[in-house]
């Protein structure tokens, strides 16, 4: 079933439910509580019974008559009994006994006055105190009034109630068309956006949480869009990283096999082979190692000391380049121990990365490894004075395989900087870089405590 005609279900039921409610309730009051008055001319009826069969003067008996033919119209059915209060046992048997019912009797017996119905057939009787004894004086009639008139509410009512419905779906069907014409226009849009489009968005209709609903899948395409350029700027790195160190293996090996060739000349081409090979090898460990970063399963997790970590990573850094000079700066960290929870070695090949990154495009200046730590984080900076990185491609510098313009006369392969930022997102933790061309580059590692 489609939203928009459940929409004009639930709407027309919500509201024929109250209609349906009201028109119940109308009845119920019309039929319980509009006939009182009915019961108040029965009972002036009584009243005038009890004169005419009781008063001693025969001059007011003919006033009480007159009054009863001259103002009192005869109700339809309109009935009237005198029974003697101690001959009530003789009259159980009889109709009047069964219709108005023992509970009738009773009520007149201990109150003086009584009224009842069956249906549209209406009772009133009270208790007359005659010098002969005591009597009860009952009127009955049929209020014919009340029957015709609930029968047309009845009616009324049903018809309105089916009009209604038919009204408030034809409503409720221009309704929810409105409100789901946004979310029409939204998937029209949608449906022609491709792979090839990403580069489009939604149009954002007002404040409501429609456009929030838009806003979001316009940050869902940013991102998509993101991931497939990067995909793709991955996967023509990638090519061409791999391709060449296969070229060049390929190219000395068919140069040996073009013709026979020294010892000499063997062992050159072989080591050539084996330089290739290690770039080849030192590219696949690169990109393996990047690929398990983004898994989060099997993880070893661990107390990880900080101090340990950071001379660790300075073993790392002093390792490939010795020549370096790395100044560690612990004047912010605490007194006390601060352990990291998670991998060691994950740990430690993030910071290790952007710290031999630093050694690397420093030019041999100092490289400053500060550690420092708040009531959440362990926060480890990194700064050096190289050659930087231009302006607009710092925001390039976390994809695989990008390098820097002013980087390319350096060895790497520009994987260091994405498998860090993959651990560290791995443990939530974040990477800032501020970084200025010929001036130097500061990276700022959070770790949760």
């Amino acid at each position: 079933m489609k939203i928009q005609l459940k929409i004009t279900l639930l709407f027309t039921l919500l509201c024929l439910s109250v209609i349906i409610m009201l028109s119940t309730a109308i009845y119920y009051f019309a039929n319980e509580k509009a006939f009182e008055d009915f019961y108040t001319r029965l009972e002036l009826r009584a009243v005038i019974s009890s004169r005419i069969n009781f008063d001693v003067s025969d001059r007011n008996q003919q006033v009480y008559e007159d009054l009863r033919k001259q103002h009192l119209q005869r109700l339809p059915e309109e009935e009237e009994f005198i029974i003697r209060t101690d001959t009530l046992d003789r009259v159980r048997t009889s109709p009047l006994y069964k219709t108005a019912g023992p509970h009738f009797f009773q009520d007149l017996r201990r109150s003086g006055k009584a009224s009842t119905r069956q249906k549209f057939q209406f009772y009133t009787g009270i208790v007359h105190q005659a010098p002969q004894g005591e009597y009860f004086i009952i009127v009955t009639a049929v209020h014919s009034y009340a029957q015709n008139f609930l029968s047309s509410l009845q009616t009324i009512l049903i018809s309105v109630c089916i009009i209604s419905a038919i009204v408030l779906f034809s409503i409720g069907l221009l309704f929810s068309r409105q409100v789901l014409s946004p979310i029409r226009n939204i998937a029209k849009r949608m449906t022609r956006i491709s792979a090839t489009s990403l580069h489009e968005r939604l149009e954002i209709p007002g404040k409501d949480e429609l456009s929030a609903l838009a806003s979001t899948f316009n940050d869902m395409l940013s991102r998509l869009e993101t991931a497939f350029e990067t995909q793709n700027n991955f996967v023509s790195n990638a090519s061409h990283e791999l391709n060449t160190p296969l070229t060049a293996i390929i190219g000395e090996a068919d140069l040996a096999l073009l013709r026979q060739r020294t010892p000499e000349e063997y062992n050159s081409s072989l080591k050539v082979i084996m330089t290739e090979a290690e770039k080849l090898q030192s590219i696949t460990r690169g990109l393996l190692e990047l690929a398990q970063s983004g898994f989060s399963g099997n993880l070893v997790y661990e107390e990880v000391d900080v101090e340990e970590l950071v001379y660790n990573s300075l073993r790392v850094a002093h390792n490939v380049y010795p020549q370096s000079v790395i100044h560690l700066d612990q004047s912010l960290q605490p007194g006390h121990r601060l352990t990291l929870h998670g991998n060691a070695q994950l740990f430690e090949l993030a910071i290790s990365n952007v710290l031999l990154n630093a050694c690397k495009y420093s030019g041999q200046k100092p490289v400053t490894f500060a550690t420092a730590a708040t009531g959440k984080n362990v926060i480890f900076i990194i700064s050096d004075h190289g050659i930087g990185i231009p302006e607009g491609e710092i925001r390039h510098i976390f994809d695989p395989f990008f390098r820097a313009s002013n980087a390319k006369r350096t060895f790497g392969y520009g994987i260091g900087l994405p498998l860090a930022l993959n651990i560290v997102r791995l443990y939530k933790g974040s990477i800032d870089i501020s970084s200025k061309e010929n001036i130097g580059t500061e990276v700022i590692i959070k770790l949760p405590l």
